[in-house]
């Protein structure tokens, strides 16, 4: 996860090894669709925070189970106050519209095929998994690897949240508490 985001920072810092100048400057309605983004991760930011303020403080410790079971127990009580929540509610239709097309545009252009192997060396539509919004993201997936001049084009996200592939959706995923938080199927041509 920590080698994930420096690669990201490193993109970022050095964009031209990324392939590109700059990054792109994004057109009105780009911005807006984005802005729209991320007001609504800021809301799901926002829930999280007063739900894990309700738990029992972790305290730094080495003991993997007793991270685990805080991570499980934030999981269940941020799925019990979205127990509403459904696929959309964040990546909206013209979020969804905006970010397929620069997946789609990653992946189907010049650089295609090194963003497909960077991302993962199988083809990812070996991996069959139906996911939903609120589902533990499971343990037993290999986390991703997103291509770099793809991050550079998609809206920056709090630390508190990352993008992954699976198989050819893209999650978004709450890395403290592991809750799939919305997803767009398909994304991947």
């Amino acid at each position: 996860m920590r080698s994930i985001r420096w690669l990201f920072a490193f993109a970022l810092v050095v964009p031209g090894l990324a392939g590109q100048a700059q990054a792109p400057q994004l057109s009105q309605e780009e911005a807006r669709v984005f802005k729209l983004f991320a007001a609504r991760v800021q809301q799901y930011i926002k829930l999280q925070k007063n739900v894990e303020a309700t738990l029992p403080a972790l305290k730094p410790t080495n003991e993997t189970a007793r991270i685990a079971d805080h991570q499980h127990a934030l999981a269940r009580k941020i799925a019990q106050a979205r127990r509403g929540a459904r696929q959309g509610d964040i990546f909206t239709a013209e979020v969804s519209r905006q970010f397929r097309g620069i997946i789609r545009g990653e992946f189907q252009g010049p650089d295609a095929q090194l963003a497909r192997k960077t991302m993962r060396p199988d083809d990812p539509s070996k991996f069959i998994v139906h996911l939903h919004v609120n589902d533990v993201y499971p343990e037993s997936l290999e986390l991703t690897t997103t291509p770099p001049t793809l991050l550079t084009k998609l809206p920056q996200l709090p630390q508190e949240l990352a993008y992954r592939f699976v198989g050819r959706d893209l999650t978004l995923k709450d890395t403290k508490a592991g809750l799939i938080v919305d997803l767009i199927p398909n994304v991947i041509p």
